[in-house]
């Protein structure tokens, strides 16, 4: 069936000179009387061929002249103390057709070796023309018989198979281990995206959760969490945050530490459609000892929503009787709609390499215009940030909210001064302040806008009206500025979102949906914004977690004040310290941070806290518009500044040009279309190749 193909692809596999062509082309009708398909090529080499050939039918490739059946053997090992659950299994995908083309459905299965279950291996024909490339990966399977990605390999380059290599032993590979000596390689496992699962995350991230009658606030607990389910069909994982120590991990029998003022988390996994109740066990005493004081019940009608707090009474153990209460907000992360559009091409989550030069960040464009005055140009318009690149800034900082009808809007504050249409203004008293949320974004286009200035008011209107031009106007949609914006210029994405404060008094209000708030940032990124360097930052911890668990295109980091004197803290404990913040940041598995530069005042050495632990760290304050302060920083290898007026004191003295400007970075970032995906192709693409040089760390 396939003898005339298999054979054309042989000869053309072969260097013939010219003379010998018209040979060739007689021969060709005469192959299947000295090629036997039924003993040279058996079914499992016509079927690869057959494979090969269904999925690309009429496109011309370089797979589409040279056909090398290969004989493949994948030989894994799961080592670094991973051990499967018994409803995980391993598999391998990559970007040839006969591996499922990286999507999750079609990967392939290995089998198991050993009763222990560390040792898969899988022997398959390949037909391949070039170096294909592959990863591996764990899954489980749900109750409706799809597969549910739990963890796999999210090396910054995939593992590489040479059509040369069909000559070598095949070899061992270990499983999250690839290209050592790159940067981006080494040992790195990505957590698996939601696709058919939900979140519950329980959060002990305030000062005090828990009082109990008759026992001091300095007491200290063990914690453990049981689902009260028929069906095992939840899994638990919990984290404590210390340095080094705050990767979320299966619950101990024991269960964990808790005492006032440390931050634990318990993250629930459960299938869509899959409410199940809770048990709360607090117990006292030492590891070997523990004496039961009682337990909390959580019921699914309990968890409304995409976060709450919960007041929940203890009771006494095997007895009805309550004899404390405890506090605990929690947070729900839903699938994103469409998810299932995203593939294991690769994860951009840590693509942020650290051998990568510090960055110039312009803040809100060239810096704070409303109320600090410290630039001519208006904050968060296209000109601003323009202005950044005119200046040879690589990246540009912006905010964004979301309007009442779920528009991505960029604006800083929560909210502005408005009036009537038909009302004189004379002074503040005659305005009145209307938040962002509570408007439409034809409400928002429509309204007066005016700003306090030390007890003076300016109007703005003019630049929100649709007459001016785009680049001088205010309330840009965020899909605008993508596409205003050349890809060369990088964007830090901080989403707004009110904090409660320490004192328990809220920052603003904000009564959208949570996941449908982040779900519509990340959709209009995903189709307006993808292929540029793009990083999500929020000093609100639960959007960065959700913007993680979410998906796997866009890296995140979280943006925090630290220790201030100049703000009031927040709240939340994993925003009110740079060592609670880096431990968030293992917690969560994101990017890194984004630290207010008064943190490091006469302590610059603390930046290496998180690059040691291989995370990216940004400063931002006013301190840094200072020249020496900035270079000083630099030196340091922190990952980027970001400051305001860098028209005054940013690099265009010394720097050639904008960092990506580079057209291998383009080729870089395009791929988070293909991963998302929203397109098949990234133009003039080559195939990648694992960098080798010295890490930097």
């Amino acid at each position: 069936m396939y003898r005339s193909r298999v054979c054309l692809n042989v000869l053309k596999s072969i260097s013939i000179p010219h003379g010998l062509l018209l040979l060739q082309l007689l021969l060709l009708p005469l192959c299947g009387a000295f090629v036997n398909e039924t003993t040279v090529f058996g079914p499992e080499k016509l079927q690869a061929f057959k494979i090969f050939d269904d999925e690309q039918p009429g496109q011309i490739s370089g797979r589409s002249f040279i056909c090398v059946p290969l004989f493949r053997i994948f030989s894994l090992e799961l080592r670094h103390n991973i051990r499967l659950a018994p409803d995980e299994f391993v598999a391998v995908s990559g970007d040839h057709p006969a591996l499922g083309l990286w999507q999750l459905e079609k990967a392939l299965p290995l089998k198991e070796q050993d009763k222990a279950r560390s040792k898969w291996y899988l022997r398959v024909w390949i037909c391949a023309s070039q170096r294909f490339y592959y990863r591996y990966l764990i899954y489980s399977k749900n109750r409706q018989g799809k597969r549910v990605l739990r963890s796999w390999e999210g090396q910054r380059v995939a593992r590489m198979l040479q059509t040369y290599e069909i000559y070598r032993s095949p070899g061992l590979d270990i499983f999250g281990e690839a290209y050592p000596v790159s940067v981006g390689g080494g040992f790195y496992l990505e957590r698996g995206w939601l696709q058919y699962e939900y979140v519950i995350e329980l959060k002990f991230v305030w000062q005090d959760h828990i009082a109990i009658s008759g026992i001091g606030s300095n007491a200290k607990y063990r914690l453990i969490l049981t689902p009260l389910n028929l069906i095992d069909d939840t899994r638990i994982e919990v984290s404590r945050y210390a340095y080094n120590q705050s990767s979320f991990r299966p619950q101990n029998q024991r269960g964990v530490r808790y005492t006032q003022g440390t931050v634990v988390v318990f993250r629930i996994y459960q299938p869509l459609d899959t409410y199940n109740a809770l048990r709360l066990s607090i117990y006292q005493g030492s590891r070997d000892l523990q004496l039961s004081l009682g337990e909390a019940y959580i019921f699914p009608d309990q968890i409304k929503g995409s976060r709450g707090i919960l007041q929940l009474p203890i009771f006494a153990s095997l007895q009805n009787l309550a004899i404390g209460e405890i506090t605990l907000p929690y947070l729900v992360v839903q699938p994103m709609p469409k998810v299932e559009a995203g593939n294991l091409r690769a994860s951009f989550h840590h693509y942020w390499p650290d051998n990568w030069p510090t960055l110039d960040v312009g803040y809100r464009g060239l810096g704070a215009s409303y109320f600090q005055s410290s630039t001519s140009l208006t904050e968060n318009t296209i000109e601003s940030y323009m202005a950044v690149l005119k200046a040879k800034g690589d990246m540009v900082q912006l905010d964004v909210q979301l309007t009442k009808d779920y528009v991505p809007v960029v604006w800083h504050g929560f909210g502005f001064y408005t009036s009537d249409r038909d009302r004189s203004v004379r002074d503040r008293f005659d305005l009145r302040f209307v938040l962002i949320r509570e408007l439409t974004y034809s409400e928002l286009k429509a309204s007066r806008v005016f700003i306090l200035k030390r007890w003076t008011v300016q109007e703005y209107t003019n630049l929100n009206v649709k007459d001016v031009s785009q680049k001088h106007r205010i309330f840009p949609k965020l899909s605008e500025v993508f596409e205003a914006l050349p890809k060369t210029l990088g964007l830090l994405v901080e989403i707004k979102w009110p904090q409660i404060m320490a004192s328990g008094v809220p920052e603003s209000t904000q009564s959208l949906n949570k996941n449908i708030y982040v779900d519509r940032i990340l959709q209009t990124t995903i189709y307006h914004g993808c292929g540029r360097p793009l990083i999500f930052a929020s000093f609100d911890a639960d959007i960065c977690t959700m913007i993680r668990l979410k998906q796997h295109v866009f890296p995140v980091i979280l943006m925090s004040i630290g220790k201030s004197q100049i703000w009031d803290e927040y709240m939340d404990l994993r925003a009110q310290s740079f060592q609670q913040a880096i431990n968030f940041v293992q917690s969560a598995e994101i990017l890194g941070t984004a630290l207010h530069v008064e943190n490091f005042q006469n302590k610059h050495q603390l930046v290496n806290l998180a690059l040691e632990l291989q995370q990216a760290l940004f400063l931002w304050g006013n301190d840094l518009q200072d020249e020496h302060l900035l270079e000083q920083f630099r030196a340091l290898d922190v990952t980027g500044l970001i400051y305001d007026q860098m028209d005054r004191f940013g690099p265009s003295a010394w720097k050639r040009s904008e960092f990506f400007r580079a057209p291998q970075l383009m080729e870089l970032f395009g791929a988070q279309c293909v991963t998302s995906g929203n397109s098949t192709t990234i133009p003039g693409i080559k195939p990648a190749k694992p960098t080798i040089w010295p890490k930097l760390r």
